[in-house]
């Protein structure tokens, strides 16, 4: 039996329309002006990677432990337009709010983990109807290093009281896999136009859906 889902939300719970190469750009560009040296940087890196070699970079050049947080911070400030213009005509995939209702009536705990902006998840989720469903949001507001890291995943699980094996983590993207992978919990992979199903199989995604009901007929079977 699982005790909890947790589900990224561009690309798993709406459809993906996240402008993903301005976002990265946008996020280079910052860390080009405050100093981090641009062969650290690549384009084809999710911003988070981007964002901890940067740290790393900075680090090794004497930056105290605050300056990095504060690095990380105006570097997701940058990006946030693109988040917030992303969220203003959200489209929930087809069957989501059917299997959430399903989750809920099961007493199964499911929350939100994504790495955008607190601001934006709220709006989406306002916006859709979906927030009733959710025991709980995870944002990056919530940690410093975003998924791939496990970071996010493993606080969400101490705050719904929930243990990480006995909880699955759905999400369209590489990122999200490798994230629950190293969290110990079931990776879901979740094919969208962002994350192909040898992608996520590749990221180490324990089983691959195509979409909420292929993930309502896997989830039947563990709840």
């Amino acid at each position: 039996m699982i005790e909890a889902v947790l589900f990224d939300m561009d690309g798993t719970l709406i459809e993906f329309n996240y402008d993903l190469g301005s976002a990265r750009m946008i996020g280079i560009a910052r860390l080009l002006e405050m100093g981090v040296d641009r062969r650290v940087l690549s384009e084809s890196k999710p911003i988070a990677i981007n964002i901890e070699d940067a740290v790393e970079f900075m680090r090794r050049k004497g930056f105290s432990e605050d300056e990095l947080k504060d690095l990380r911070r105006k570097v997701y400030e940058a990006v946030e337009a693109v988040e917030l213009k992303a969220a203003e005509k959200p489209v929930v995939r087809s069957g989501v709010s059917e299997l959430l209702s399903w989750l809920k009536e099961r007493e199964v705990k499911t929350a939100v983990c994504t790495n955008n902006c607190k601001k934006a998840v709220e709006i989406v989720l306002e916006t859709t109807g979906l927030k009733k469903f959710f025991n709980d949001v995870f944002t990056r507001n919530d940690v410093d290093r975003l998924k791939p890291f496990p970071d996010l995943i493993l606080k969400a699980c101490e705050k719904l009281g929930v243990h990480p094996w006995k909880t699955v983590h759905v999400g369209d993207s590489p990122i999200d896999i490798e994230a629950a992978v190293k969290a110990g919990v079931k990776a879901i992979g979740m094919v969208s136009s962002l994350g192909s199903a040898e992608r996520l199989r590749d990221a180490g995604a324990e089983m691959v859906v195509l979409n909420p009901y292929e993930l309502w007929e896997l989830l039947s079977a563990w709840v």
